[in-house]
């Protein structure tokens, strides 16, 4: 790991320090960039894989809030981020405080990248890996200054940023200009390896690399509160407006009371949208429990793995998407999946029909047919997704062939 001040955690080495000088044998050194910690699963199997193709990672990262597991092992944490915004500082409250809040945290995250563009000179990075670029218009100035040091990748998880949803223009403007300020770009699927094409990227410097599997943290214990005779469905996650929680409620409104009958679907997750008039609309509708059962909130792993563990299949309705990180956590535990023709989607689930079933993004009626036909379906077999190990690999190898390129241009 890389060297850090004695006076705090994840600070570094003032820029005066000495280094000691890098050993051409020693492996790869990696400095892994996910400010807002998006993705802390998916990270901690991403550095499993590296560490196993030979490859030292260590993460610049928000500390956690309150309530939250550590995926990531506390060690491999190089620089804190949102020190004084994040993590157990994190605001509640009233709106005005939230965007205050907001505020503050702009301005820290433009600091923050300044620190570790130190740390990728200071710690001996071989390479510094951007997992999110948080707000385009700062990110991709401070990749141009990191990549005049080393080289910098980015995987772009979302090629729409934030899939849509109503963030500000500082999170939005300026994020087709990141293919450029990064020397590589990592994607999940060969469709969004064309889109990236046609919005100007150079199709040299695009690889694609699948998404891995990910598992539950806990054994999901036996189901209490399931609903008899009831065919349950789940959409679980972060419930913003890209995942068409709205669609899902038209989708059963349009469902005979017969159907409605056998079905039990439960939408639950941390609300990032006003759920309000989606709740209204599925009283005019006439959807009440055990048909429909909304859990606000964020769960804790025990209760997401018993949730989880509990449907007889899952729901995705998305409006747009790359890759779910939802999908590979439920796609181990063999249940039909109806999805969006999307994405990650259509690359995991197929469209044989022997795991479950692809719909059109934003057609009600499309997804009411796929609820009505998937009561009591079961997948013929499992999801075909690389491990982590091959992900490591494939990833090891990039930046190799970057470092090389970087090297026969100096």
């Amino acid at each position: 790991m890389s060297p850090r001040d004695p006076a705090g955690p994840g600070q570094f080495l003032p820029q005066s320090a000495a280094l000691p000088p890098r050993d051409p044998a020693a492996p790869l050194r990696v400095l892994q960039v996910d400010p807002s910690l998006f993705t802390a699963p998916y990270d901690a199997a991403l550095s499993a894989g590296l560490a196993a193709a030979g490859v030292d990672t260590a993460w610049a990262t928000r500390a956690l809030r309150h309530g939250e597991e550590a995926d990531l092992n506390p060690a491999d944490q190089a620089l804190v981020c949102y020190r004084r915004s994040d993590g157990p500082n994190r605001r509640k409250g009233r709106r005005v405080e939230l965007v205050m809040g907001q505020l503050f945290k702009g301005c820290e995250h433009a600091l923050d990248l300044r620190r570790i563009g130190r740390c990728a000179r200071q710690g001996g990075f071989d390479l510094v890996h951007f997992q999110w670029a948080i707000m385009p218009v700062f990110d991709g100035p401070a990749m141009r200054r990191i990549a005049r040091h080393c080289p910098v990748v980015l995987t772009v998880h979302d090629v729409t940023p934030f899939n849509g949803a109503g963030v500000s223009v500082l999170q939005r403007h300026g994020f087709d200009a990141l293919f450029a300020a990064a020397d590589h770009l990592i994607v999940h699927t060969p469709g969004a390896r064309a889109s990236l094409i046609a919005r100007g990227a150079d199709p040299d410097a695009i690889s694609v690399i699948a998404h891995g599997p990910l598992a539950l943290r806990r054994s999901p214990r036996p189901v209490v509160d399931k609903a008899a005779g009831r065919w349950r469905i789940v959409l679980f996650g972060r419930l913003q407006s890209y995942k068409g929680v709205d669609v899902l409620i038209e989708a059963l409104g349009l469902l005979p009371p017969a159907l409605r009958d056998r079905l039990e679907v439960v939408v639950a997750g941390d609300p990032l949208i006003d759920l309000a008039p989606l709740l209204r609309r599925a009283a005019d509708l006439g959807l009440a429990a055990p048909l429909l059962q909304v859990v606000r909130g964020r769960l804790d792993e025990q209760a997401m793995a018993d949730l989880l563990g509990s449907a007889d299949g899952f729901v995705f309705p998305y409006r747009a998407i790359e890759a779910s990180g939802v999908l590979f956590l439920v796609a181990g535990l063999q249940r039909w999946v109806i999805a969006s023709d999307l994405g990650a989607f259509a690359e995991v689930i197929g469209r044989d029909g022997s795991m479950g079933q692809l719909v059109m993004p934003g057609d009600a009626a499309d997804l009411a047919r796929a609820l009505a036909q998937g009561i009591g379906r079961r997948p013929e077999r499992g999801a075909h997704v690389p491990g982590w190990d091959e992900i490591g690999v494939q990833t090891a190898a990039i930046y190799r062939q970057v470092l090389a390129r970087r090297k026969g241009r100096a």
